[in-house]
């Protein structure tokens, strides 16, 4: 069998390790490559920590998980957490990352979930989706 090429895109740091992290790691042993997103830095999901050093502390994290897990990377973007926005530099940059990493699989939130990052990111990801074919765009 040949080795496949796995991309997830979440909006938070953890989403793509609680939502696909176990099927990551199932896919990475069985000799796939999966490679993680996140479309913001995380800066505001927690209690009491937040700013820059949150967002230090969730890079951290993501490089741990990333190590653990055996992922090929763990890329997080640099865009403040709840101000993901539907923009075209930001489907450019999904385009970008979908071209150099070529997946086969490409797994993202649902366009209707509880959160505004998370449904960005899933319409971010959905209109890439066409226009990584598109040979002049970006």
């Amino acid at each position: 069998m040949q080795a496949g090429r796995f991309l997830v895109f979440a909006a938070h740091p953890d989403d793509a390790d609680i939502c696909s992290g176990g099927t990551a790691v199932r896919l990475i042993r069985a000799g796939h490559v999966v490679k993680f997103v996140s479309m913001t830095n995380g800066d505001c999901g927690h209690y009491e920590m937040s700013g820059a050093v949150l967002a230090e502390r969730r890079r951290r994290e993501a490089e741990a998980s990333r190590a653990v897990a055996g992922l090929a990377e763990y890329e997080i973007c640099d865009i403040r957490d709840g101000q993901l926005e539907l923009t075209v530099e930001n489907r450019s940059r999904i385009v970008r990352i979908i071209r150099n990493f070529a997946p086969d699989v490409v797994l993202t939130h649902r366009t209707c979930d509880y959160h505004v990052d998370h449904r960005t990111t899933a319409q971010l990801v959905m209109d890439a989706a066409y226009l990584i074919r598109v040979p002049l765009f970006c």
